[in-house]
């Protein structure tokens, strides 16, 4: 298993906020987190301010997981880091993680 390079929290209203890299060396930890935290959500809101670099491994795992929602459950995507935004921008997936 990769070393995970990144952390998560949950605050008081629910949001889920990254801070650190997403990258390949922590994808099956994000798997994991993806897989038992969001299961059994109705609401889904993420912040992804303090995400310094994702790579397509991990943008990828998190498009695949929103685009396997029940359309009943809601994705918001509140916040994203200027590393991100360009990371996004630059790859063409903004609008696949988005909305």
């Amino acid at each position: 298993m990769g070393i995970q390079q990144f952390t998560v929290s949950q605050d008081t209203e629910g949001v889920f906020r990254f801070k650190g890299e997403l990258n390949i060396h922590g994808i099956e930890y994000l798997k994991e987190f993806v897989d038992t935290y969001f299961a059994e959500a109705k609401e889904i809101s993420l912040c992804l301010a303090e995400v310094t670099f994702a790579d397509t491994a991990s943008l990828q795992l998190l498009i695949a997981f929103r685009k396997s929602l029940e359309p009943k459950i809601k994705w918001r995507l509140l916040e994203l880091s200027p590393e991100l935004e360009k990371i996004l921008g630059i790859s063409g997936l903004k609008d696949s993680l988005i909305g």
